[in-house]
């Protein structure tokens, strides 16, 4: 893993808890989701979490999937450039991880208190193997995965998945997991979708416009550069057809249950969900001062304005998509969904209480 951070790297920690996820292991390019105390879960504004005040910061680590550089990491990017994180009494460090796997070995170690991973790939963590995880919070609303395809073959709806060969970023992983799912929405056997992998060069699309693929799948940010660079592409949400896609952030069982490591994640969420408001404010400002707390980091998309603001936009979507109230918070109707999805095309096991996965107690109130 690779740290970031003015401290030096721990010593000495390992995962004590093996989990095999090869089903989601290609999590590393995507990333490709009961109500808590109102004074210690905060006010809902995101400034009245366990932390804050004076005193000595309380050091945290978080585990990113994904290098830091994107646009995805913007809530906990702007919580730490722009002091959220310490306002609520935290030291936040970032480790990058080898995808969710490690991510989820690590955290059930102990080894961090939190990660952000995928809502199926929680599912299957817990509901398939059993792993000692809670979800604590969910940040993204609406999947930020994408369908690529040209406007000579439009892939315009999960219908049009049908009898097309889509290129993938690796196999087996999160992609390939809501292609399927996306595909079943619209009647249509997953184990009849047909895939290849087709890695994530900048040539891929040309792929699509020989004919020699029917569309592939991205990452919100590179959709919106591909919709700026490409005029032939066409872009498909799946979001638009199933509720699976969305991003929670995870602990262990074990960090729940302790009362400083409570304290510790009541804070962190509420820093997430200042960000998310500093940026969702800001948006009638062309984001200027969330690209200016994003400068001290080297992210690519933000060469460009146009793709910067188009993409940040997207994102406070998904983010809020269940009211301000919601924001960091699961929302159970959601939540159920993603199971019945996941369930009925095979995923997990049926049958099961999803409920008993996940938590509010330590998110904002609303």
């Amino acid at each position: 893993m690779t740290r970031t951070t003015a401290r030096s790297a721990r010593s000495g920690r390992r995962p004590r808890w093996q989990v095999t996820l090869a089903a989601v292991s290609a999590a590393t390019l995507l990333a490709a989701c009961g109500g808590g105390d109102d004074e210690a879960a905060g006010d809902g504004g995101g400034t009245g979490g366990g932390g804050g005040g004076g005193g000595e910061l309380q050091e945290v680590t978080f585990l990113n999937i994904l290098p830091l550089e994107s646009l995805t990491f913007t809530p906990e990017l702007v919580a730490q450039a722009c002091g959220h994180f310490e306002e609520q009494g935290l030291d936040v460090s970032f480790e990058t991880t080898q995808g969710s796997a490690q991510a989820i070995q690590t955290v059930i170690a102990g080894g961090a208190l939190i990660t952000r991973v995928g809502d199926m790939e929680t599912m299957l963590a817990i509901g398939e193997r059993d792993a000692p995880l809670v979800n604590v919070g969910q940040i993204f609303k609406t999947g930020t995965i994408r369908f690529v395809s040209a406007q000579s073959d439009p892939l315009e709806t999960a219908a049009d998945i049908e009898g097309r060969l889509m290129g993938t970023p690796s196999e087996g992983g999160t992609s390939e997991i809501i292609l399927k799912l996306a595909a079943a929405s619209a009647g249509i056997n997953p184990d009849d979708v047909q895939t290849q992998v087709v890695g994530l060069a900048p040539g891929v699309f040309d792929l699509v416009t020989s004919g020699r693929i029917g569309g592939y799948i991205v990452s919100l940010d590179t959709a919106v550069a591909l919709e700026e660079q490409q005029p032939d592409a066409v872009i498909y949400a799946p979001s638009d057809d199933v509720e699976s896609g969305g991003q929670v952030y995870i602990t262990s069982q074990e960090q729940a249950d302790d009362p400083e490591k409570q304290e510790q994640l009541r804070s962190y969420l509420a820093a997430i969900k200042a960000a998310v408001q500093f940026v969702a404010e800001d948006e009638a400002n062309d984001f200027a001062e969330t690209i200016e707390c994003l400068s001290e980091y080297d992210i690519p998309t933000l060469q460009d304005p146009a793709v910067a603001q188009g993409a940040l936009s997207q994102y406070v979507e998904s983010w809020t998509a269940a009211g301000e109230g919601e924001i960091a918070r699961t929302v159970d109707e959601q939540w159920t969904a993603v199971y019945e999805e996941m369930s009925g095309s095979g995923f997990v096991p049926e049958g099961l209480d999803p409920a008993e996965w996940y938590t509010n107690d330590f998110a904002p109130a609303p």
